[in-house]
């Protein structure tokens, strides 16, 4: 019998055949930040496709206090949990420079302490340590070059010392068997492709290191009054710079995603909730799927600063966003993907024997 549904910007209408209900198989679409992940595995979340790890107590700084000077049992936990969740993506992101290892060890910008964002001195100290790391634990499948590299809370080089860096470091990441992921710029607060941006598309392109990537990047989080749609222009203006910039043909992935803002020095704040906030997750994921983003990490399944949680912020039980991640997860790993089209004002999404139908904008009645 028919049913009738409303499908609004907050609101998905589906219908998924039965057997897509059971346990989504690992697809490295779904990616997760974890915090906690090298301390367990974390709660109401059965299966994840891929893990970045990323303020998760495993960065550099954390793992070579002082040089040679390894700790690597808290990414070897964090990766066998993340495997034991049966990610097949496993993504290991650089930064957080060691104060023994930076430039300007005394920088007073850098969001992780003093030095954090500063380039390295050597980039030696930089290529011995991802070298290292690869080698003494397995399980990680990309190395990313460098976090949010645009802002001067992660990042106080130039975009020509990261293109170099990346051309050093590129060979020993790939005799490891891993992939080589670039650097990652957000997109806000300087729009989608800031001067950083340019400036550094710009520098990787004259120093020939594109082609020593195998995947390039964007946070494509929108300003906190957007949503979804908003971030669907971020990705098809960060796919026109790509080309510009002579890295057309590489996979894109969203290497860290939220929706609003709920940090304290933030001017504008937003927190999405409820119905909202599962569309605006399965969106996400969605989204990319649908305009070739191969990989998408939401920040993050325990991670309350942003505007839209997976998991409660008191009890730490699965909320609407994580029911949006989890449920979304269910309906496309696995499944065919048969595109999707347009048509008065909603949005039809063919997904193995079913659909998925979202308004474009305004509220709209449709049968199911």
């Amino acid at each position: 019998m028919a049913l009738a549904a409303t499908a609004s910007a907050g609101l998905l209408a589906a219908t998924i055949p039965a057997t897509a209900a059971s346990a989504a198989p690992s697809d490295p679409l779904f990616g997760q930040h974890i915090a906690g992940i090298a301390r367990g595995l974390p709660a109401g979340l059965p299966s994840v496709g891929a893990v970045r790890l990323w303020d998760a107590g495993v960065s550099w700084k954390d793992l070579e206090p002082g040089p040679d000077a390894y700790n690597w049992a808290p990414l070897q936990a964090a990766v066998a949990n993340a495997r034991a969740l049966g990610a097949s993506e496993i993504l290991y992101t650089m930064g957080n420079t060691p104060a023994w290892a930076a430039s300007d060890p005394n920088s007073s910008e850098a969001l992780y302490g003093r030095g954090t964002n500063s380039h390295p001195r050597s980039n030696a100290d930089y290529v011995d340590f991802v070298d290292d790391m690869l080698a003494a634990v397995p399980g990680i499948t990309a190395v990313q070059i460098w976090n949010e590299a645009n802002l001067k809370d992660f990042y106080k080089g130039t975009p020509a010392q990261i293109a170099q860096l990346t051309k050093e470091v590129a060979p020993v990441i790939r005799a490891r068997g891993a992939k080589v992921v670039a650097a990652s710029t957000t997109v806000r607060p300087a729009g989608p492709v800031g001067r950083f941006g340019k400036a550094y598309g710009a520098a990787m392109r004259k120093a020939g290191a594109w082609k020593s990537v195998d995947v390039v990047t964007g946070h494509f989080y929108p300003p906190a009054t957007k949503g979804p749609n908003e971030r669907v222009k971020y990705i098809k203006k960060i796919k026109s710079y790509f080309k510009k910039y002579g890295a057309k043909k590489k996979p894109l992935w969203d290497t860290e995603m939220n929706f609003g803002d709920t940090r304290g020095y933030m001017r504008v704040k937003r927190q999405y909730t409820g119905d909202t906030a599962a569309t605006y997750v399965a969106r996400a994921y969605l989204d990319a799927r649908r305009y070739g983003v191969q990989r998408v990490f939401w920040y993050g399944w325990d991670i309350h600063v942003l505007g839209t949680d997976m998991t409660s912020r008191g009890s730490g039980a699965v909320d609407a966003g994580g029911q949006g991640f989890l449920s979304i997860q269910e309906w496309l790993a696995g499944q065919g993907w048969g595109g999707c089209k347009v048509k008065a004002a909603v949005t039809t999404c063919k997904v193995g024997g079913g659909t998925i139908r979202y308004a474009v904008s305004k509220p709209r009645t449709i049968t199911l």
